[in-house]
């Protein structure tokens, strides 16, 4: 029996949002894609939008709530995130529930969720921990640089979504401006591919073995590349590594 199952729908700067389960609760990461390609992802592994238990928002820049208001309108759950985010989920008609940061949370008997902050150019961005009964998954994107904070929220997990947003030599050497070059790079950037290829790593060491590389950049990244990264430093073919799709219905199940 499966514990964990996970359709990355979209992952990049054009769009995010994941669909989860952990045990017998549903619910969204994020509201970057349209409704319809939600729902068509969702269908073609017989899902839907009207059995999900929650939404979660990790901030509030456009790639990660532009489709808030349209899938709002087609679910009865709640929306889960931080206080920065309200201005633009505003529009999203359903109800919105602030969480306190590294403050376990209780959905339901078995279903708990922990929301922590991650150093991005955005006034509160968060990740999450996710356990349902012995099965727990996380979620750090946008994160400029790791740290030992983060890095002890995730640890343990049966499954990780991991930012690996850029090669630094193709972001160097690739068509944006130097200042937005900066910008990536920087603490309050997003994770390379060797960022995460490290901290993947040390998490494999803790024990991890199954992780969802995320974010890739359309420009200064291919899955290939990410792939190769981490996969050259871990030497071991034993970890689970999947490139997520700047759009995707795969379900992955673990």
């Amino acid at each position: 029996m499966h514990n964990i199952s996970i359709i990355p729908i979209g992952s990049g700067s054009t769009g995010n949002c994941f669909y989860a389960e952990t045990g017998k609760h549903a619910f969204l990461i994020d509201m970057g894609i349209g409704y319809r390609r939600v729902k068509e992802a969702l269908a073609r592994h017989q899902k839907s939008l009207d059995n999900i238990d929650a939404i979660f928002v990790t901030h509030g820049h456009y790639d990660h709530v532009k489709a808030a208001s349209a899938i709002a309108n087609h679910v009865t759950c709640k929306l889960y995130t931080n206080e920065s985010a309200l201005y633009p989920l505003r529009n999203a008609k359903c109800e919105k529930v602030i969480l306190e940061k590294d403050e376990p949370y209780v959905l339901a008997e078995d279903f708990t969720v922990k929301m922590f902050g991650v150093p991005h150019d955005y006034a509160y961005t968060c990740g999450f921990s996710f356990t349902s009964n012995d099965a727990k998954l996380s979620y750090v994107t946008d994160c400029g640089k790791m740290n030992k904070k983060i890095y002890n929220e995730i640890k343990g997990s049966d499954v990780v979504i991991i930012e690996a947003n850029h090669d630094v030599e193709m972001l160097k050497s690739g068509p944006y401006p130097l200042q937005l070059q900066k910008r990536i790079l920087s603490a309050h950037g997003h994770l390379s591919n060797d960022d995460c290829a490290q901290t993947i790593l040390k998490l494999k060491e803790d024990g991890c073995s199954k992780f969802l590389l995320a974010h890739l950049s359309k420009h200064n990244n291919t899955p290939q590349l990410a792939l190769q990264t981490v996969r050259s430093l871990l030497n071991d073919d034993t970890i689970f590594l999947y490139a997520c799709p700047e759009a995707g219905d795969d379900l992955l199940e673990f």
